[in-house]
């Protein structure tokens, strides 16, 4: 049976409120909102969450460069997180719990203005995140519906 997880329409984007947690990066259950991102191939946290989770990029293994956007971030490899999403099942309320793969952005800039410009971007799930947890997107704006299926 295919499960569905709700997502929120917030100002045009696909928002899926997740909670989150890794014991390698010390991140104990936090809930986060993520922007389903169908452009992006791959997943991020967003610089602004890396700040607030506390997570130390400066020994980690970074993947190069990447552009997102308009702002120059490294890409830095994380292990992976712990995702629960709330799945809908005949009104009940349940969790799903996936191990989810996420590269967090650091901003390359050091200018006041790019810093705050790199903090408003969202995290990011993208192809790699459908793809990996075999899930589809379904979405009917006129209806103000959208959800993953899994």
């Amino acid at each position: 049976m295919k499960e569905r997880i709700n997502l929120q329409l917030v100002e045009g984007r696909l928002v899926l409120l997740s909670l989150i947690e890794c014991d390698n990066l010390r991140i104990p259950k936090r809930f986060l909102k993520f922007v389903i991102d169908t452009g992006s191939a791959d997943s991020y946290l967003g610089d602004k969450d890396v700040r607030i989770l506390q997570i130390s990029v400066k020994d980690r293994e970074s993947k190069g460069e990447v552009d997102v956007g308009g702002s120059r971030f490294k890409q830095v490899s994380l292990p992976k997180i712990k995702m629960y999403l709330l799945k809908e099942v005949n009104s009940k309320h349940d969790y799903i719990e996936l191990q989810v793969s996420l590269s967090a952005l650091k901003t390359t800039k050091s200018s006041k203005k790019k810093i705050q410009m790199a903090q408003a971007l969202p995290s990011i799930l993208g192809m790699d995140f459908l793809k990996e947890q075999k899930m589809s997107l379904h979405v009917f704006p006129a209806e103000d519906l959208a959800y993953l299926e899994y």
